[in-house]
């Protein structure tokens, strides 16, 4: 039996114990991590393929490479985080992830290592590996320390981290190409494992039961809703929901228009760089500046739509999304300079970054509570389709519209962004609205007895 849920409005920000708040700041800030490092190899686009003289179509085959590695351990990985439980469980789990990759992120930083193509794209995809496989457990683990009520509110802001570690990538790289030399790119990944280390090591201290069961106490004792459900479910029970999760509707049309707002995210990621540094003629620094002004306004548009999908529902708000975004993106076309890059990327960011933690809030709704990782983990493996595909489309449209110094190539990847915005768009049409069911813990049963 699970307690009354209370409407969204009637849970809010000044109600939510101490304990949501420091898990939210901490799992935000390996979102930065994860975002810093997965960004700067885009940032760092113009100077990698200068440096092995690589064709459009070749850096964006290398791209795809690394970025379809996001995918490989999300599913695997998010079920084996459900079978060792969640809440304080998980974020004990997280912590050998995030540490790890960050190390191999830090070899690349090495000129030796980072200057040999074959080994830098191993260093590379085995850093992806390990940062897809730790995004849906982050993910759930943001969500397992919050009321339900407030999920969109506290995934939108955890989602923040993203356009501010992409937005670090950029002024990273600029730098280090300007201090060191275009030469030295590679040192711009020296920096996530100094922030890394201590972060996870306060959080595996942090993270215990204790903490969990009195967050959950608090929860119960203001009529909302428990976000995490104990004890992990057995093996073969935890199988099964795999299969359930594939035959929920929601969750697979969620996915698939994840998958095609990827595509716009990682292609405008590939391409702006490029477009800027080959096209508009700026230095491989001041392109890896200019190319992140739309998380300015990502960072604003992260917190607006997932909390408005805490009223407006999710299927609703990624319609709108979907639409702004198309609209947006669509009209790089109409770009003639420097200032209007900017004004359209200021527009475009509102949504482009908004998106992912209502899509991560939409399966979390429909999961069974049992299976929240492996949803998320689905929602991750067709984000990271989507990423890997995008950089493949890319250079074969650049290379079709006449390669890297054309800008009709360019042109045709913004109209082609755009049909996919659209695309997710038709998903939702045919998704339902998700239910959020109440959850029944070990913590509700016994404050329950105790009352």
């Amino acid at each position: 039996m699970a307690h009354n849920r209370l409407s969204r409005g009637s849970a809010p920000l000044r109600r939510i114990h101490r304990h949501s708040w420091v898990a939210l700041a901490v799992t935000w800030l390996i979102w930065v991590i994860n975002a810093f490092d997965r960004e700067v190899i885009l940032r760092l686009g113009p100077v990698i393929t200068d440096t092995f003289s690589l064709s459009p179509q070749a850096w964006g085959t290398l791209v795809s490479v690394v970025m379809f590695s996001l995918a490989v351990l999300a599913v695997p990985g998010s079920l084996w985080s459900d079978r060792h439980g969640g809440g304080w469980k998980r974020a004990r789990f997280q912590v050998p992830l995030v540490i790890g990759a960050n190390l191999l992120s830090a070899l690349s930083g090495f000129r030796l290592l980072a200057h040999n193509l074959v080994v830098f794209m191993a260093l590379r995809v085995g850093v992806n590996l390990g940062a897809g496989w730790g995004e849906p457990v982050g993910v759930s683990n943001t969500t397992e320390w919050w009321p339900r009520e407030r999920r969109g509110f506290a995934l939108g802001a955890h989602h923040t981290g993203y356009p501010v570690g992409a937005l670090l990538s950029g002024v990273a790289a600029s730098w280090v190409l300007a201090t060191f030399g275009d030469a030295n790119w590679s040192y711009v990944f020296f920096f996530g494992i100094v922030l890394a280390v201590p972060v996870m090591l306060f959080w595996a201290k942090y993270s215990t039961q204790g903490r969990m069961a009195e967050l959950h106490r608090d929860i119960a004792a203001k009529s909302m809703t428990v976000s995490v459900a104990e004890p992990a479910p057995e093996p073969g029970r935890a199988a099964g929901t795999v299969r359930r999760c594939l035959r929920d509707r929601t969750i697979m049309l969620t996915a698939g228009n994840t998958c095609m707002t990827q595509i716009v995210y990682m292609g405008i990621n590939v391409v702006l760089p490029l477009y800027l540094s080959n096209v508009a003629g700026f230095s491989f620094a001041a392109s890896a500046g200019l190319s992140v002004v739309f998380t300015l306004t990502g960072i604003l548009g992260q917190v607006l739509w997932p909390s408005a999908s805490d009223y407006l529902g999710r299927r609703l708000t990624l319609m709108i999304c979907g639409v702004w975004m198309a609209v947006g993106v669509g009209a790089f076309y109409l770009a003639t300079g420097v200032a209007t890059v900017i004004a359209i990327q200021l527009f475009f960011g509102l949504v482009a970054n908004a998106v992912w933690p209502i899509y991560y809030a939409a399966a979390s709704d429909s999961a069974p509570p049992e299976a929240r990782g492996t949803a998320n983990g689905i929602i991750t493996t067709a984000m990271f389709t989507g990423g890997g595909l995008a950089p493949i489309l890319m250079g074969w449209l650049v290379g079709l519209g006449g390669g890297w110094h054309a800008s009709a190539g360019y042109v045709i990847c913004f109209l082609f962004m755009a049909g996919c915005a659209l695309l997710g768009v038709v998903c939702q049409f045919f998704a339902k609205e998700p239910v959020m069911s109440a959850v029944t813990t070990e913590t509700d049963l016994s404050v329950k007895a105790s009352a």
